[in-house]
């Protein structure tokens, strides 16, 4: 299984067991046979959109901006069986690191609109979409995580990925607990 690991600048300070967070996800994922690219996402080197929708008319795919890695990291995203998106929880929301990424990243949804579940939903742009897996963690209120949880699965609404799943860890067991948890899923997955 190919797994993108998509890191925010402070998942490499925080402490977990022997190590810091995302070495203890990229050990626990290659444990169980996961091929993981890691990409550190810095929301300083990530142009911001500029909600041109050039990516959507012009070049579709691809963002008209081409002087970051955004393009390179969306292709990472649709050639990865699953994303995992390492994320501080920010105020109920995502790292500036990780939204920076994601507000660049929509050239892999359409345009077009479609219902889906009920609701106006853009269309799928690829036949796929990875197991999308939000990780969300560090020192936050019961709303925040509540609010982080939400958001991560309406964003996901928009991608239809075959599987979502969303943890928010507070402490380094919850974060150690999680990690065993989505390794267990990730290996039953890998082997059916």
């Amino acid at each position: 299984m190919k797994i993108l690991l998509l890191c925010d600048r402070d998942s490499a300070n925080v402490s977990v067991n022997e190590g810091d967070l995302r070495s203890e996800m990229q050990t626990a994922l290659q444990s169980i046979a996961c091929e993981v690219d890691i990409v550190e996402l810095n929301s300083d080197e990530i142009q911001p959109c500029a909600g041109c929708f050039g990516c959507w008319i012009k070049t579709p795919g691809l963002c008209v901006m081409n002087t970051d890695n955004a393009n390179e990291v969306s292709g990472l995203e649709m050639r990865a069986d699953a994303v995992i998106l390492l994320s501080r929880i920010t105020y109920g929301g995502y790292s500036a690191d990780v939204k920076a990424f994601l507000d660049r990243s929509i050239p892999n949804i359409s345009p077009m609109f479609e219902m889906y579940r009920g609701e106006m939903r853009h269309k799928m742009r690829y036949k796929r979409f990875p197991h999308w897996i939000a990780f969300g963690y560090g020192e936050s209120t019961p709303q925040e995580r509540k609010t982080f949880s939400e958001l991560a699965e309406r964003n996901a609404l928009n991608m239809r990925p075959p599987k979502f799943d969303v943890f928010t860890c507070e402490t380094a067991d919850e974060m150690l607990s999680a990690i065993r948890t989505l390794k267990d899923s990730l290996a039953r997955e890998g082997k059916s």
